[in-house]
């Protein structure tokens, strides 16, 4: 089902980005293309890749992205089969891509890997890791690559975050999105803010030395004041970085609807 209605996302993008470096081996459409169409030749050898992991555990009332919602209780997908029907076809389309220097042991390994979505942090490490596995094989990945993960609060634990660090991640985004339980629940997010602030110790315990909160501006019936709120929660996290996206209502979703 999954392979007839999403198919994989895997992007590579050349040093010096230029319209004849940027590889996108994948669009969305109405007919699936095979695994070869997929591939591209170009002439530079990627520096960076993107992976798109297209689960979530349910679809927010904003969100117009290519995603698949498994279910709000769904944190455990070791055995579905959407899950590993997608993983598999990806790790075929990253080993059909076809680049220039393929067979020079010289060529320069990948400098960052970002895992978006989606939620990437509901898959299970040991599929990450064949992902990168495959990365690894296929271009190199440098050993002081960055590699990034969007992280939602309740898809988690100990456990799991120092699984995905082991296999090398060494950057995480935090889905946050806002401080205050009532406007989780009116834009449609599937955590609350008690797992907020559980997500934040769990990264904090586990000694991620970088990372960042995502908050979204504008949202329906945000005050100043549940602004300014959210706002000093983030900063006292004390993350690397905070992103601030402001609302922009796209037809198809819950909101455009409203």
């Amino acid at each position: 089902m999954l392979k007839s209605t999403l198919t994989p996302i895997f992007c590579a993008l050349a040093p010096k980005p230029k319209p004849s470096t940027r590889v996108i081996t994948n669009t969305f459409s109405n007919s699936t293309p095979t695994v070869r169409q997929n591939t591209s030749v170009k002439n530079s050898t990627p520096s960076s890749a993107y992976i798109h992991l297209p689960f979530c555990r349910k679809r927010c009332h904003y969100c117009d992205f290519p995603i698949v919602a498994l279910g709000s209780a769904s944190t455990q997908t070791h055995d579905d089969p959407r899950v590993i029907n997608y993983i598999q076809w990806l790790c075929r389309e990253i080993n059909a891509t076809k680049i220039e220097d393929e067979l020079d042991s010289a060529k320069t390994p990948l400098q960052t890997v970002f895992f978006g979505g989606g939620t990437p942090s509901l898959v299970p490490p040991s599929m990450v890791g064949t992902v990168l596995e495959t990365l690894r094989i296929k271009f190199g990945v440098s050993e002081s690559a960055e590699i990034s993960m969007e992280m939602d609060p309740g898809t988690f634990d100990c456990k799991k975050m120092e699984e995905m660090m082991l296999l090398g991640v060494n950057r995480v985004s935090l889905g946050v999105q806002a401080f205050q339980e009532k406007l989780l629940k009116s834009c449609g997010r599937a955590h609350g803010l008690d797992e907020v602030h559980e997500a934040i110790d769990i990264v904090k315990k586990c000694g991620v030395e970088n990372w960042s909160i995502d908050l979204i501006a504008s949202l329906p019936h945000q005050t100043s004041e549940m602004w300014e709120e959210s706002l000093r929660h983030a900063i006292e996290a004390q993350p690397t970085h905070v992103s601030v996206y402001d609302l922009q209502i796209e037809q198809g979703t819950k909101f455009g609807r409203l």
